[in-house]
């Protein structure tokens, strides 16, 4: 992997929020967020972010019991929460990566590093460095997401 990445620190989860909303704003279709984090670090607070950026106007919840939900705003939202998951066969994920009319994001996503051949996503790795301070990484993998991240650079986050 390119040792190319911006760290961002948020000192609340309305910042973290605000951080994915830029995401979802500077996304064009058929991205892959790969999110990394321990429980509670604002995985879904940052998807939340990210939907708002997309126009989506609805309440953002994880889906780990359902593994899969999708929300409809300027781009489709296909949030995927891999926290009880061992094995993708036959969730049919494959199917919603590389779709040009949505943007894919997985919590605990680093599973799905594992799991498929991945060429190209943005790893966004959240640690948790006090009560509500965030360090937010991300992490390109492939041409497409080092220009992702160029463009999040000009939207200063």
């Amino acid at each position: 992997m390119e040792n190319i990445h911006i760290i961002i620190y948020s000192q609340s989860p309305l910042e973290t929020e605000k951080i994915g909303e830029t995401i979802g704003k500077i996304s064009k279709g058929g991205e892959l967020f790969l999110l990394q984090g321990n429980l509670g670090a604002g995985k879904t607070v940052l998807v939340k972010g990210i939907a708002k950026g997309l126009g989506i106007d609805v309440q953002i919840v994880s889906p780990s019991f359902i593994i899969m939900k999708n929300y409809y705003g300027r781009l489709i939202l296909n949030h995927i929460d891999l926290y009880r998951v061992n094995s993708i066969e036959g969730l049919g994920i494959e199917e919603y990566i590389d779709d040009n009319s949505s943007v894919t994001v997985v919590e605990w996503g680093e599973k799905l590093i594992s799991l498929l051949d991945l060429k190209e996503y943005l790893l966004i790795k959240i640690d948790i460095t006090d009560n509500n301070s965030r360090e937010i990484t991300l992490i390109p993998k492939g041409e497409r997401y080092i220009k992702f991240i160029e463009r999040a650079k000009e939207w200063q986050i």
